[in-house]
């Protein structure tokens, strides 16, 4: 979409102007009625809002995104929503007029929980999509907000650009009350380096997630849990494991590296992906080659390339180049685990824990059960922070920056 930078202007002009005139006397019961409609709408199989988005395939097909999805409109209940605008304290309390946001394109809803999360406190939403296939989840969320409230909708404006495009994104940085972006660090940093002294900047940028199985918890379901987290976005998001710690000797890593193996092969039918980036290839043969030179080493994967299970003796945490490629590893004890973090403490996301000792895990915002890494809920506090009270208005922003 090619729009200029007076288009955008213009656009947050006619989003205060919408702030005031629909927003503010809506209030939050409007907009939490709305939202849980909308979510009872997506639920219907004959919506056909919903019956489109189970023809996408690209980046990533429904069978993908129906899992996060599900659980986003577990937290579209009114008894939901106000338990997290109480939980906050922010009932009756108002966010600035116009956010912008930069979504990134490694998960589709990045949008829907955004746009969300500010029309709960009245503000109006500026939205960069990422450019091609990936805005279109965004897209589809704005229709369905026409189709409940077209007034509501009227406080979201969406558009598209390519990452990067100078003059749009200092014009966003500079027009909007706030901006919320999604992305690498270094496109955090660019897009700060564009907002004024007034204007506050909310980044979440690089991070890294894994997995944690204590003594006797390596069971088949454990590793069927671990074989969905790693398959959905083809490992691409901040929640996807990339190394997986086992508690106790080498053999019980072996087995349960063994038995994750099993579980993806059965799991890769359930979430196809027919596109991929054209690096993929190239990038998991290389992790294979240059863990198959590794000492002591054992590795799975199959001929498609589309998962790889590497089992290391070395004991902390091994990045992964992300596309299914994923890195077991032994702990003597669960003592051991914030040395074998360390490294990666600052970046840490979540953790999924196969077994009842959640007590060992540090520095994380989210923790979970095996395969429930793509599920947060609308009030997770990603980076441990607060889901709403980031957003008020610009007097309570004053010298604010995160």
């Amino acid at each position: 979409m090619d729009i200029t930078v007076g288009e955008l202007e213009s656009a947050i002009c006619r989003l205060r102007q919408t702030h005031l005139e629909t927003l503010t006397p809506l209030r939050q019961v409007g907009v939490v009625s709305a939202l849980s409609v909308l979510a009872q709408r997506w639920r219907d199989p004959s919506y056909e809002l919903r019956r489109q988005a189970e023809l996408i395939t690209d980046p990533f097909p429904f069978a993908m995104v129906e899992v996060s999805l599900n659980a986003l409109l577990d937290s579209l209940t009114p008894e939901r929503l106000w338990a997290l605008i109480d939980s906050e304290e922010m009932r009756g309390v108002s966010g600035c007029p116009v956010i912008g946001h930069v979504i990134a394109g490694n998960t589709p809803l990045l949008s829907w929980v955004s746009i969300i999360r500010a029309l709960l406190v009245g503000s109006g939403s500026l939205v960069k999509l990422p450019s091609g296939a990936a805005s279109v989840w965004g897209h589809l969320f704005h229709q369905s907000l026409f189709d409940v409230s077209p007034k509501l909708a009227e406080c979201v404006t969406i558009f598209e650009w390519p990452g990067g495009t100078a003059d749009l994104d200092a014009a966003l940085c500079a027009s909007a009350d706030l901006i919320i972006a999604h992305g690498s660090d270094a496109t955090l940093r660019s897009l700060g380096a564009y907002c004024p002294g007034r204007t506050p900047f909310i980044g979440y940028g690089h991070r890294v997630s894994f997995g944690l199985v204590t003594t006797g918890s390596g069971s088949a379901e454990a590793a069927a849990g671990f074989a969905r987290d790693i398959l959905l976005y083809d490992q691409g998001g901040c929640l996807s494991p990339q190394t997986i710690f086992v508690e106790g000797d080498w053999s019980e890593t072996i087995h349960f590296a063994a038995g994750l193996a099993e579980a993806l092969a059965l799991t890769v039918p359930l979430y196809p992906l027919p596109t991929r980036a054209a690096s993929a290839a190239s990038a998991v043969r290389e992790a294979r080659l240059l863990a198959s030179m590794e000492e002591g080493t054992r590795l799975w994967g199959d001929e498609a390339l589309r998962w790889t299970v590497i089992a290391r003796t070395q004991r902390e945490f091994v990045p992964s180049p992300t596309f299914g490629i994923i890195s077991v590893q032994s702990l003597e004890t669960l003592a051991d685990l914030p040395e074998a973090i360390a490294l990666v403490s600052a970046f840490l996301q979540g953790c999924a824990v196969a077994g009842d000792e959640q007590d060992y895990i540090p520095n994380v915002s989210y923790l979970c059960a095996p395969g429930e890494m793509q599920t947060p809920p609308l009030h997770w506090r990603q980076d441990g922070r607060d889901v709403l009270r980031l957003l008020p208005g610009r007097r309570q922003h004053e010298n604010f920056r995160l």
